[in-house]
């Protein structure tokens, strides 16, 4: 749920690809949300499937999901023969309002704030 808005934008503006590193978060929380969870049922696919569906399906998005199962290795990649609609995109992008970190914030300060 991190709004990563400005990054995304700077590098796009720059020319250079946006990493999502952790792209699934904790999974959980993230994964009861509706408007993930109506997308999967439209599209029969799980949930991390639409997760890492929608950082790709941006411009200049690459997403790095870890895994340790097998099964989960070859879901992570199937997400190429579905798209998310415009409107559950934007569905999507409005979690990120929420501006929720999985990490401690002094590990992971604000780049774009005066310390």
């Amino acid at each position: 749920y991190l709004d990563q808005i400005k990054v995304h934008t700077a590098c796009r503006a720059a020319g250079m690809a946006m990493v999502a590193y952790s792209p699934l978060g904790r999974g959980e929380a993230l994964f009861e949300q509706p408007a993930i969870r109506d997308a999967a049922e439209r599209h029969r696919k799980s949930r991390a499937q639409v997760v890492l569906r929608w950082h790709v399906q941006q411009e200049g998005v690459v997403a790095i999901p870890r895994t340790e199962r097998k099964e989960r290795l070859a879901e992570n990649i199937d997400l190429f023969d579905f798209e998310l609609s415009c409107e559950e995109m934007a569905a999507i992008s409005c979690l990120r309002s929420r501006n929720l970190r999985i990490y401690d914030r002094d590990y992971s300060p604000k780049w774009d704030e005066p310390a």
